[in-house]
């Protein structure tokens, strides 16, 4: 008996889930291995020790190092917030979860420190008055070639129909059909499209139908890269990181409004693309090589655009890139984004900006750019299309 209340008294706080460093915090290099523990009160974490600078030290992002608390609570702590529960609420949830106390007043400090992460703050008394915290988000699973969790968030939709999501365009109501669209999509979305096998995935498409000639790209850091740089390190397994990125800003920022957004083109819809635009985004396959005459194969497009954000009068898709100095899925989201306009009733390609992103940097383009004057506009120069004002 006596043993077994020694071993109980002795037992290690958990391992935290942090992902393992790549490179050393201090001076970027690769030559970095384990180097012990070190024991805090409500976990255990590694230790990591840098051949090239000779320094140690611990994983995980800069802002949460050095708590008390695990990371993953600390982030459960603000989305739970956001969702609506009561300081109150979130402290026994965390308590009942986790076996250890945690305040109030702690709580209220975490949302302090990440005012830039937790934007959705200013909306959320008045979320709370629509929408209780079980059906503010619904996450409706798409049974696809893979698995997707489809989720929208179900005040900021209900901002976008009224025009107050944006402060700067108060009464703004120009992209209410998107929340009807996203609304409708587990009941409109062709699911069988999307697990045949003989159609093009958004992702893999040549981008030889764009004009780069006319690209322009704005490199920067946003919001997004800042939620990356916080949630991306402070998850261990790779197949979970990109689901809690858009699980926590969908919760927790004002501008994601929905996150795996299935899309699809039919035959029609990518004939009257490349008729408006002349181009070929996709080429035709004839049914019969032999016989020309016999017609081409129907066509279809299909993707999955993972965050979509209504900000600054315009809507913004984003994708999470780990390697966005080398990928540059410039041909996928363009896609996404003329899909997005046979879509969504009224929706120009004029009111879109595309990104892709990770924790060190969002890269922006205008997806207008890259293609030619739609083929019934009377103006003849595209330098024309002013690329930072809406029409």
């Amino acid at each position: 008996m006596k043993t077994r209340m020694f071993n109980r008294a002795v037992r290690s706080p958990p391992s935290s889930p942090v992902k393992a460093p790549e490179r050393c915090p201090h001076c970027g290099s690769p030559k970095i291995a384990v180097k012990g523990r070190r024991l805090k009160k409500l976990e255990t974490i590694r230790l990591y020790h840098c051949r090239a600078c000779d320094r140690r030290f611990t994983p995980g992002p800069r802002a949460l190092r050095n708590k008390t608390y695990p990371i993953g609570e600390i982030l459960e702590a603000l989305t739970d917030y956001n969702r609506g529960h009561s300081l109150e609420e979130v402290s026994r949830r965390l308590s009942s979860r986790y076996g250890h106390a945690v305040s109030p007043a702690t709580i209220s400090r975490w949302l302090s420190a990440h005012p830039g992460l937790t934007t959705y703050r200013r909306l959320r008394a008045q979320g709370r008055t629509l929408f209780s915290p079980p059906q503010l988000i619904r996450i409706v699973k798409l049974y696809h070639a893979q698995v997707y969790e489809f989720g929208y968030h179900r005040a900021k939709l209900a901002f976008v129909r009224e025009g107050t999501l944006d402060d700067r365009r108060t009464g703004d109501t120009t992209f209410a059909p998107l929340a009807d669209f996203l609304e409708n999509v587990p009941r409109s979305c062709p699911h069988d499209l999307f697990r045949r096998d003989d159609g093009a995935r958004a992702s893999k498409l040549s981008r030889d139908f764009l004009g780069f000639d006319r690209l322009i790209v704005m490199e920067k850091r946003n919001t997004a890269t800042d939620a990356a740089a916080l949630i991306i390190p402070s998850v261990g397994s790779n197949h979970d990181r990109h689901p809690r990125l858009q699980r926590f800003m969908l919760a927790n920022d004002s501008t994601t409004v929905a996150v795996e957004v299935p899309i699809w083109l039919r035959e029609d819809d990518i004939a009257a693309l490349e008729e408006k635009y002349r181009v070929t985004i996709l080429p035709r396959e004839p049914i019969d090589p032999a016989c020309p005459a016999a017609g081409h194969k129907p066509r279809h497009i299909t993707g999955h655009i993972d965050f979509l954000q209504a900000r600054n009068g315009a809507i913004h898709i984003l994708d999470y890139k780990p390697d966005a100095r080398t990928n540059k899925p410039i041909a996928q989201l363009t896609i996404y984004a003329l899909a997005l306009t046979r879509l969504v009733p009224g929706l120009r390609l004029f009111d879109i900006k595309c990104a892709w992103f990770n924790e060190n940097c969002y890269n922006e383009f205008f997806p207008r750019l890259l293609l030619p004057r739609p083929a019934n506009d009377s103006r003849t120069s595209i330098q024309s299309w002013p690329p930072g004002k809406a029409r």
